[in-house]
């Protein structure tokens, strides 16, 4: 329980020589990845600390994150470094810095705004006994909902997502020092996730938000002893269940990585209903969609182990199937197809194709039959991934951006929300087919998607039958480079590290091929959030109704 780690704290079994130095500069506390919803780390933060974990260190179960580097000495300032900003000392923060803070962009003020700063100070004042720091981090805590409190709406950071981090911050600060100094501005959070601007129904549709904020909402109404926004966020945990996942087991987020997000959120509501009293076969019943959710989570892993980068995805660690018979994954509900021909070898094809719904939470603009393609244990085809959150950022604009995935847009397009389906498909042991219709840019298209596994190839076919100009985005994988062929071609060959070769042939012009162009962005990929390398961006004219493109590995 988080009293334990009270208690033993005030035992002095985590006290430190009280002439510890402090650091030498400010803390410097870097974008915390819980904000850009990093799955490893969400863990820290929704999911319990292991037997080995607790024996280790009972602050674990404040569920505060990795502590600060550095010690936080009682009697010194706590000075913090959160750049670009300049730094500020707890205690001493301005009170317009709460409502115009020193930075614009939106994951830094989630950050600043839901005092997400202050986990690590918190765990590790706590970790080496020192109270006083840990008194103070409170203290600034209750200050911030003094200085600008809840005006009714969304702005100065009491937006959903601001007051369910800070909501944690809380959670974790209650946990360590059981204050009851924390109640008011706790409950203050818990009515913005409590009423009409909770991300979830019926104000929304059902959202990862909006399961973190009912499992803050179980924690703190049990840390408070507040039982009706248990039972609240229980509630709504139980109706909500049904609506995250399709039938499938696949989120509605639109996003792998997301998916997997979603995922492991919704093991920690099994953990936590598995703890109520009538509740268990509710956890059950939960439990069997989260199972289903960890099988497509094996489907959305690459040969090479990773996750492929659907939507707003990171290129991160993926989950060793089990299956040995289904060679495709088709889900309409959420338009997802995924083929691949062995559960075991690395250089075995994969390829995943995306039609479906209109865009929503986590997607991007790749409904329209946008492909990925692996062969050889190397990646070809991809999606851009995700760089940044800030609406005004030209990366953020190009990542969402139809030209930055493997589609085919008509000239001047007019990107709709009208989602494409799967109107025809043969499976068969060497090669699958299907056919994808849309009119997701304001015109009828249909793409024909062909992928052989004796031949390595993926072969694209499109059709605008009342387009005369149009083109066909095609990004390689980072690591290619090209070999030979030139802008107005036919014919293009790259070369990769591991000693594969790409032959891309069209019916089409090849009318660009580039890397790494800043302004505007072409020719980028993002690994993981805000990291960009060069990857080459190949457009191909059309100069009639219909064009096929094919890529083939040696």
């Amino acid at each position: 329980m988080a009293t334990t780690a009270v208690l033993v704290l005030s035992a002095g079994l985590f006290t430190t020589d009280p002439a510890i130095a402090g650091p030498a500069g400010p803390h410097v506390i870097p974008p915390d990845p819980v904000a850009v919803d990093d799955i490893d780390a969400l863990e820290q933060i929704y999911g319990a600390p292991s037997r080995s974990a607790l024996a280790e260190d009972p602050t674990a179960d404040a569920r505060c994150g990795d502590p600060a580097a550095e010690p936080v000495p009682d009697g010194e300032p706590i000075k913090v470094s959160m750049p670009p900003a300049p730094v500020f000392t707890v205690g001493s923060i301005a009170a317009t810095s709460w409502r115009t803070p020193p930075v614009a962009d939106a994951t830094w003020r989630m950050q600043y705004q839901g005092l997400m700063w202050m986990r690590p100070l918190a765990r590790r004042a706590a970790m080496d006994g020192q109270l006083q720091s840990l008194a103070a981090l409170v203290d600034q805590a209750v200050m911030f909902h003094r200085q600008n409190p809840d005006p009714g709406n969304n702005n100065y950071g009491w937006d959903e997502g601001t007051a369910l981090r800070r909501l944690e911050t809380e959670n974790c600060l209650f946990a360590l020092t059981a204050s009851e100094q924390l109640r008011s501005g706790m409950t203050a959070d818990a009515n913005v996730l409590l009423g009409k601007r909770y991300y979830g129904p019926p104000y929304a549709s059902v959202h990862n938000h909006g399961l973190m904020a009912n499992l803050q909402l179980v924690r703190a109404g049990e840390q408070l002893v507040v039982p009706t926004w248990k039972t609240t966020a229980t509630a709504r945990i139980l109706r909500e269940a049904p609506l995250a996942f399709s039938t499938q087991g696949i989120s509605y987020e639109q996003s792998s990585m997301y998916h997997g997000v979603n995922t492991r959120l919704w093991a920690s509501a099994v953990a936590m209903l598995r703890t109520i009293p009538g509740e268990e076969a509710a956890a059950e019943t939960v439990d069997k969609t989260v199972l289903r959710a960890r099988t497509a989570i094996e489907w959305m892993t690459e040969p090479d182990g990773k996750l492929v980068q659907i939507g707003d995805s990171d290129e991160g660690s993926g989950t060793p199937g089990t299956s040995t018979t289904a060679r495709v994954l088709r889900d309409d509900q959420t338009g997802w197809t995924i083929g691949r021909w062995s559960w075991t070898d690395p250089n075995a094809l994969y390829y995943t194709l995306r039609s479906g719904p209109a865009r929503w939470a986590h997607g991007q603009h790749d409904r329209a039959g946008g492909v990925t393609f692996s062969a050889g244990g190397v990646r070809v085809l991809v999606n851009p991934g995700r760089y940044s959150y800030t609406k005004t950022d030209n990366y953020n604009a190009y990542q969402m951006s139809p030209n930055s995935h493997n589609v085919a847009l008509p000239a001047g397009p007019k990107v709709t929300n009208a989602g494409g389906k799967v109107t025809a498909a043969t499976v068969q042991a060497a090669a699958h087919n299907w056919t994808v219709q849309d009119t997701m840019f304001g015109i009828a298209h249909t793409r024909g998607v062909n992928v052989n596994r004796d031949t390595k190839t993926m072969k694209v076919s499109d059709s605008f039958p009342k387009a005369d100009l149009w083109r066909q985005y095609f990004h390689l994988a980072p690591g290619w480079t090209l070999e030979s062929g030139a802008g107005g071609g036919t014919k293009m060959v790259f070369k990769h590290p591991s000693g594969r070769r790409l032959t891309i042939t069209t019916t089409g012009r090849v009318s660009g091929a580039v890397q790494g162009i800043t302004r505007p962005p072409q020719g980028w990929h993002f690994p993981a959030m805000g990291s960009r390398v060069w990857a080459y961006e190949i457009v191909i004219r059309s100069y009639g109704r219909s064009s096929i493109t094919s890529f083939q590995l040696s």
